[in-house]
């Protein structure tokens, strides 16, 4: 898989204290702003995932999934994982599970331009 078609980030699944913790890649050749991105989806061993009280860390910095249109000044480089924090989601370390997420990118360069980009993988809790 090259690296503009992965969206699962190599650091994969995590349980931490605010919650499950996973890794997400930019599907893209450069890095954009955040908000030119979108979370379209995430299931968790088949099941869709509630993303309203999902947050993004990047680079030392959270905010609300719902707010990601918003950070216009935010860029996410394209060497860099951000992380989807979901607060709602406990898992036991070591588990393993089959997780599905897509991401989309619109960048602004290209008008009307939706990359849409699913990946799957099955990931074990650190």
């Amino acid at each position: 898989m090259l690296p503009v078609e992965r969206v699962i980030g190599e650091e994969g699944l995590a349980a931490t204290p605010r919650g499950a913790r996973l890794a997400m890649r930019l599907p893209w050749y450069r890095s954009l702003p955040f908000s030119t991105v979108e979370v379209a989806g995430l299931t968790l061993d088949g099941q869709a995932v509630d993303l309203g009280g999902a947050l993004v860390d990047y680079d030392g910095t959270s905010f609300p999934l719902a707010e990601m249109g918003e950070q216009t000044n935010a860029f996410w480089f394209v060497r860099d994982s951000a992380f989807l924090v979901l607060p709602d989601v406990d898992l036991a370390p070591d588990s393993q599970h089959t997780v599905s997420l897509t991401v989309n990118v619109n960048p602004p360069y290209i008008p009307g331009m939706k990359r849409v980009n699913p990946q799957t993988a099955t990931l074990r809790v650190a």
